[in-house]
């Protein structure tokens, strides 16, 4: 952006195949690509598995190491792997059986995400994230900040991925050991008991009510109170 000061959300600028190639030198779970037909309206159709294995072994060099493939829900294939290079190839993919199609990569098993407190707003985004990196050996791959757009808030905190799946405990800025805090991306919540610890389909709570958490029928009359923190 224009004015950095101001900027709220920044990426490292690597491209994706060169940030999988690095996740041979650190700790992931798996590799996860998505194949989706260019044409948007249109979904990737479910051919003949033999026909698939064929295009596939023609395609990727390193096709033994797919450890998995699977149609979604969406209409996409998901392919699953723990060899970067692999999975290199599969995003590289720019047609797939004579189809032109787009590829992405799921982010969750091979990076992980805190927060870190009171980071001053004048700081740019970009000076943070070499100063993660160079002191804590690290690769940051996005930061994002929480406040809002002319905002006069000082400080607020910052949303930080890094590569690999290790968390670390804390994190070393400007000669200060900065502790972070856990995040959780769009946590499941119940929508009979609103708790987070479990979903609808194994609640054997009653409804309740998602403005006060009373058991009554009709508008609620009561003053709103969280479920959670009461």
């Amino acid at each position: 952006m224009a004015d950095k000061l101001n900027s709220a959300y920044m990426t490292c600028g690597k491209s994706v195949n060169e940030l999988v190639m690095r996740l041979g030198t650190l700790q992931y779970e798996e590799i996860n690509i998505i194949i989706s037909n260019a044409d948007k309206s249109k979904k990737m159709p479910q051919t003949n598995p033999f026909l698939v294995q064929d295009f596939i072994k023609k395609s990727i060099n390193r096709h033994q190491q797919i450890d998995n493939m699977r149609y979604t829900r969406q209409g996409k294939i998901q392919f699953t792997t723990k060899d970067p290079i692999c999975a290199v190839q599969l995003l590289s993919l720019t047609k797939f059986m004579g189809i032109d199609v787009s590829t992405d990569l799921i982010w969750e098993n091979i990076s992980a995400r805190f927060l870190v407190a009171d980071i001053p707003t004048t700081t740019p985004l970009e000076e943070f994230a070499k100063e993660i990196q160079d002191k804590n050996n690290c690769l940051v791959v996005e930061l994002r900040r929480f406040v809002k757009l002319n905002s006069s808030k000082v400080i607020s905190p910052v949303l930080i991925t890094i590569l690999g799946t290790t968390v670390p405990e804390s994190i070393k800025l400007w000669f200060i050991r900065q502790r972070i805090l856990p995040f959780v991306d769009r946590p499941r919540q119940c929508n009979k008991c609103f708790v987070y610890t479990h979903g609808t389909r194994t609640c054997d709570k009653n409804n309740i009510c998602f403005c006060c958490g009373g058991d009554h029928i009709g508008p609620c009359q009561q003053p709103p109170k969280c479920v959670n923190c009461s």
